[in-house]
């Protein structure tokens, strides 16, 4: 691999900014600094640009199974990471669900190799705990799977007759995730509540697709992050919640921080960019907008960047899982499966490629956030909480030469046509931003150049990941 000086750019950290030339070896960041008279078979002018840590989306569903494996999200390995490197997203950390005729570990080593021969960027994958009854010897693979780099294992509190884990079983995982040094997920909604709310709005006819975001109501989510944290608590474990939405859910995590308690949250753009108020009257199109927990009102949005501003909230993820309103010839039925009845609406949407546009836009040019801050919640925490830190997440020598060059006068308009997702739509349609990445680096290897993709399926590494560094 050859060398490349990436020279005149201000490269920024989570703690600082400063203006220095960056020189790429061998897909490391060999040398940092100013002044000096370094020698390159490339070099890349960053003036008047920035220069960020390649961003981590720790959420991802890539050609992921849902609804008892009767359909599947429409982007995979191969348009997915395609469409994260586009927007500034070098390294992916996707999800393992125990398929029927296998068990969790035989899923997991399937799985990655699968998106190994697809991935155009580094990946990473969590392990789904089942419940106990669809695998008695779950615990017994988890502890297998650390081996294997699965640092990081998710529960879900919703679901329940399909995905949902009760009390014990979480107890039983919190407690084997302190032994194994691993970082234990929660989907935290109140799966009870939520099964009767959908029946009540049944019973009474309401039964469109914006009645999902009323069957998730805040109390759900606010009370599971209660009853996880205190659970995890009880055995000494830290925990990571996925896809904040409420901002009385984040309240719950800032009162449990505020008392000790080592939990972080993770939120995504589209609870930060979208509200209930632009779908709610959109009749069958608001399939578009269904994902768990549901994008909610407006009026909720301020509390989530008030949580991101204190460090309440830690992370922005995407809970990318998107798919078509229309339906192609080689996807199993899509978004419009069953028009007019919430409940089968496959849940999630797209948002991978727009992540850094989007939260840069909202958060950094509306002073929200600086951009020491956008470069902690898009790299360096996902890294430091998923054990990927300092190989990623850091702009410094011996670190993986995962590099963003950041023109933050670049106008764009995000639009699904303009995109590289298979998904037909996008949540942001006609959104313009100032700022995106011009140049993409991955390992060292010039990925995206002005819109310019050089890559190919299977270049990206798998990643075992090491312990989280919890601090």
């Amino acid at each position: 691999m050859g060398s490349t000086l990436i020279k005149g750019g201000t490269v920024v950290n989570a703690d600082a900014a400063v203006t220095a030339d960056v020189l790429l070896r061998d897909g490391k960041i060999a040398a940092l600094g100013l002044g000096h008279d370094w020698r390159a078979d490339t070099v890349v002018d960053a003036s008047g640009k920035l220069v960020l840590p390649g961003g981590i989306d720790v959420h991802t569903h890539l050609e992921y199974p849902i609804d008892g494996f009767t359909t599947r999200t429409a982007d995979d390995f191969h348009s997915g990471t395609i469409a994260a490197a586009h927007g500034g997203t070098t390294t992916v950390v996707d999800f393992v669900k125990k398929e029927p005729d296998r068990s969790l570990r035989e899923s997991y080593l399937r799985r990655r190799d699968v998106a190994a021969a697809k991935s155009f960027v580094d990946f990473g994958l969590h392990a789904i705990v089942p419940p106990r009854e669809q695998q008695p010897d779950v615990l017994d693979d988890l502890r297998l799977l650390v081996a294997e780099g699965a640092s990081s294992w998710k529960f879900f509190m919703a679901y329940p007759g399909t995905q949902m884990v009760d009390d014990g079983q979480l107890l039983d995982g919190f407690e084997l995730a302190v032994e194994c040094g691993v970082l234990p997920m929660v989907h935290a909604e109140n799966g009870h509540m939520i099964d009767r709310e959908i029946r009540l709005l049944l019973s009474s006819g309401r039964t469109a697709e914006s009645f999902h975001a009323v069957a998730h109501a805040h109390e759900s989510e606010a009370e599971a992050v209660h009853r996880a944290v205190v659970l995890a608590d009880s055995v000494g474990t830290p925990l990571y919640v996925v896809h904040v939405s409420s901002a009385e859910a984040a309240m719950e995590i800032g009162r449990a921080r505020t008392r000790g308690s080592r939990v972080w949250g993770e939120t995504c753009p589209q609870y930060l960019a979208v509200a209930y108020e632009d779908y709610a009257d959109l009749g069958e199109r608001a399939a578009a907008y269904v994902c768990s927990p549901p994008i909610r009102e407006r009026g909720n949005q301020e509390g989530l960047w008030r949580a991101l501003g204190a460090g309440t909230l830690s992370t922005v993820a995407t809970d990318h899982a998107g798919f078509c309103m229309e339906q192609p010839d080689d996807l199993p039925p899509q978004k419009l499966r069953s028009p007019g009845y919430f409940p089968k609406v496959p849940n999630g949407v797209p948002g991978v490629e727009d992540r850094l546009m989007v939260l840069w836009e909202t958060g950094v040019r509306t002073g929200r956030i600086d951009v020491c801050r956008f470069v902690d919640l898009v790299a360096t925490r996902p890294a430091k909480l998923f054990g990927l830190f300092p190989d990623k997440g850091l702009i410094a020598p011996g670190a993986d030469a995962d590099l963003v060059v950041w023109d933050p006068a670049a106008d764009h308009v995000i639009t699904a046509a303009g995109s590289h997702l298979r998904t037909d739509y996008n949540l942001y349609e006609g959104m313009r931003v100032t700022g995106r990445p011009v140049h993409v680096f991955s390992r060292g290897h010039h990925l995206v150049d002005d819109g310019v993709l050089d890559g190919e399926p299977g270049r990206g590494a798998f990643l075992a990941r090491g312990n989280p560094q919890i601090f």
